[in-house]
């Protein structure tokens, strides 16, 4: 028997709220899921049967799922400007990342 019911709100850094999908596993657990755009500092406000619990908010660090630092970028001209009908050639170079 089920007294209630797990709620969570999920925001990230500047308040928006991000929708989650909560799902009743029917063995006295809950699965939350949500898909974060960017990373940063989400807060998770949960509550069951309409009490938060204790250690609500919880903060949940969202990082990339690559190490952009591996990404290699080559052919950028120095300065920002260029001419009229130029092509210019720039090589992404991601062969020393590691997919996670």
């Amino acid at each position: 028997m089920c007294i209630g019911a797990a709620q969570v709100t999920l925001t990230d850094a500047q308040g928006q709220i991000i929708p989650v999908r909560i799902t009743d596993n029917k063995d006295k657990t809950f699965r939350v899921e949500f898909e974060a755009q960017v990373a940063g500092v989400y807060s998770a406000n949960v509550t069951f049967a309409g009490v938060a619990t204790p250690q609500s908010p919880y903060k949940i660090n969202v990082e990339a799922a690559v190490d952009l630092s591996q990404v290699q970028v080559r052919g950028l001209p120095q300065s920002k400007t260029s001419t009229f009908q130029t092509t210019h050639r720039v090589d992404v170079i991601t062969s020393r990342l590691s997919w996670s």
